[in-house]
């Protein structure tokens, strides 16, 4: 980022006519004119980005992962570009949707467009957490593109089996464009890999999932 300053200074200059008397009848007269003269001074900064690209991209996969488990369709709408696509489905099927926009993403999040399942979380939101999760993120050489690919499991409680906790693993494939000092979702894709349910799920201190199958 270039910025250029300019300074401005003005100088005040003085010629023309006074009038003087002597003691004899005869005077002089001198005209008086000022004039306005400006110069001009120019400084030129260059300013160096310290936006660390790779851990801001980091950090805005992180947070849409943690928005989707909260639910928070406000804070999801402003995550992606205004033309952005989802392609939603499923593990091993020939059947997909795209969603264009970010209102029918966010509808899709919602869980509003459940007649065109799969792929179904099964769950309400919020969700219970996420674990189990693996992610990698690159940039283009220019540092204006970023792509992240990730699995994790989402799980919540839900379904038919009492208290039951659902879960669903899920593999994302992400590409951000960087607008401004923010990286934004232009594509994402989502596919289900796999759903069930556990009696009893325990989680590891790195965050690794434990499910005790469901008997129903």
């Amino acid at each position: 980022m270039v910025l250029t300053i300019v300074f401005a200074s003005t100088t005040l200059y003085e010629s023309g006519t006074r009038t003087t008397l002597a003691s004899t009848s005869t005077s002089t007269s001198t005209a008086i004119r000022v004039s306005t003269v400006t110069s001009t001074t120019t400084q030129t900064t260059t300013v160096t980005s310290t936006l660390d690209l790779a851990k801001a991209l980091t950090d805005a996969y992180l947070s849409h992962i943690a928005t989707i488990e909260s639910g928070n369709m406000t804070a999801l709408a402003a995550q992606y570009e205004a033309n952005a696509t989802l392609y939603a489905t499923t593990q091993g099927s020939n059947l997909g949707y795209y969603f264009d926009s970010v209102a029918n993403i966010t509808s899709f999040y919602r869980g509003e467009l459940s007649d065109q399942c799969p792929p179904c979380f099964g769950v309400d939101f919020p969700f219970a957490g996420v674990a189990n999760e693996t992610y990698s993120i690159t940039t283009s050489k220019d540092h204006n593109a970023g792509n992240v690919t990730s699995q994790l499991l989402l799980y919540g409680i839900g379904g038919p089996y009492g208290q039951s906790t659902f879960i669903n693993g899920e593999r994302f494939g992400i590409s951000y464009v960087l607008q401004g000092d923010r990286w934004l979702i232009s594509t994402e894709s989502l596919i289900q890999i796999s759903g069930g349910y556990c009696q009893m799920v325990s989680l590891t201190p790195d965050g690794v999932l434990i499910c005790t199958p469901s008997s129903g």
